[in-house]
């Protein structure tokens, strides 16, 4: 009789090189050859960006199949041999951990991927959690620190609202450049406004490349699973892909931002949303980042957008004391040289404060500008000799050049995976319904595949 199961995969990968969604191609690949049914595409599920030891995107894999429970003992044994081959285990800071669930998830590991959006989660915790359900499986290698982001990414349903992205594999032997055509990307993003981030063109970078030693040739995203496979026929790539897959995915739906924070409950390394008033404008520091303060209910906190967000440090820039926002972002720890700080992924503009600018009155009798008649003194006219001992100027209202109700996100080349580009139109987001059969819709891409990988 068939089951359904769900495999989490974390913490595979290094500085030094590999990749978790590589391993999880070569797990999909098997599960393939061995006739069992993908119930999904696999899922990459990026959680709390701001966890201090993640290794990059701090993304892990969940992958959902169903197979018969006398069959299991085969596929776990391959997916821990090749957790073991394809992760780097010789560097100190990879920690693998795989967890096997079968059948329902339990409410109470629903629960961990809510809070592992925005939180740290001990790793003691999620041990605890697992053990106590007899029939989950886990494996790890070290103390098992991947056993958080394993379990939190097969509690991840997506059913609010996931994006798509086709990732291209070459020979993980080989650490060569990526060799991809940049005019290219540019016209094929140009042809497909339903895929997002190919490219950054104000500062003229293209986005689909990663820069690591890992597998991964480029990695293209969207909001169908056509949309991102069109870009991908239409770039041109000049060096051998080994392999091409495509996960549905929590990336750039901004899901790490559930809820508001009052600045009281704000803890180092966690994903907030907090609203303030700008009790401190901004100031421009060395290094090129610009720092302003917010306060709420007598509480205040440092709030920083630094260098890599290019531009939006001008926007910064125009804050005024008083000015009521909503800022976003990740929670970097007090030191010995600086306050807790929240590092900007986005601010919205809930209130402008009215500021003004004095200028001299005109002459009341010729209505040419008066002008200072000396310290302490009031207001003459040289053209008509009018003279008032009064020196009160006119406070004339300001216009600002930023505004409420618009989402001011950094640029593509500084956002994280889960920040939602501007470009994520609500209006574009109609992939998102639960008549999709996602178990038909990936069949379809692993019978298209063939066609689309480029020699």
């Amino acid at each position: 009789m068939q089951k359904k199961w769900h495999l989490g995969i974390d913490d595979t990968d290094s500085q030094s090189g590999m990749c978790t969604t590589y391993l999880a191609t070569q797990i999909v690949e098997f599960l393939i050859l061995n006739d069992v049914k993908l119930l999904d595409f696999p899922k990459l599920i990026r959680l709390n960006p701001n966890i201090p030891y993640k290794t990059r995107g701090n993304g892990a894999i969940s992958i959902t199949f169903s197979a018969p429970e006398n069959k299991i003992n085969l596929l776990w044994n391959e997916f821990v041999r090749l957790t073991e081959e394809l992760s780097d285990i010789q560097d100190k800071n990879t920690d693998p951990g795989l967890v096997l669930i079968k059948g329902d998830i339990p409410n109470s590991i629903l629960n961990l991927y809510q809070r592992a959006l925005f939180q740290v989660i001990p790793l003691d915790e999620v041990k605890r959690l697992l053990a106590e359900y007899e029939s989950i499986r886990t494996h790890t290698v070290k103390s098992g620190r991947g056993l958080i982001g394993a379990t939190s990414a097969i509690a991840a349903n997506l059913i609010n609202d996931y994006t798509y992205e086709l990732i291209a594999y070459r020979d993980p032997k080989n650490n060569s450049h990526r060799l991809i055509d940049e005019p290219s990307v540019i016209e094929a993003d140009q042809k497909n406004p339903l895929s997002f981030n190919n490219y950054d063109y104000e500062h003229k970078q293209v986005m689909i490349i990663p820069h690591g030693p890992d597998p991964v040739i480029c990695g293209i995203r969207g909001e169908t699973t056509s949309a991102i496979i069109k870009v991908w026929e239409e770039i041109k790539v000049a060096q051998t892909v080994k392999n091409v897959m495509i996960f549905r995915s929590n990336q750039h739906t901004q899901v790490h931002f559930p809820k508001e924070f009052s600045i009281e409950e704000i803890e180092p390394y966690t994903s907030v949303k907090v609203r303030g008033k700008v009790i401190s404008e901004p100031k421009d520091f060395p290094g090129g980042h610009v720092i302003f303060s917010i306060e709420s209910l007598n509480k205040r906190i440092a709030v920083a957008a630094y260098e890599p967000t290019k531009r939006f440090r001008k926007i910064i820039r125009e804050l005024k004391e008083s000015d009521e926002v909503l800022v976003m972002g990740g929670v970097r720890p007090e030191s010995s040289e600086h306050p807790m700080t929240i590092n900007l992924e986005e601010i919205q503009i809930l209130q402008l404060s009215p500021q003004y600018k004095k200028i001299t009155p005109k002459c009341p009798s010729c209505a040419s500008s008066l002008t200072s008649s000396g310290k302490n003194q009031g207001f003459k006219c040289r053209k008509c000799s009018y003279s008032t001992s009064k020196k009160e100027y006119i406070n004339t209202p300001i216009g600002r050049k930023i505004r409420c109700g618009i989402r001011y996100v950094i640029p593509i080349c500084a956002q994280r995976h889960l920040t939602k580009p501007v470009s994520r139109d609500p209006a574009l987001q109609f992939h998102i319904a639960e008549a999709i059969d996602f178990e038909q819709a990936f069949d379809s891409f692993l019978k298209r595949r063939p066609f689309i990988t480029k020699a």
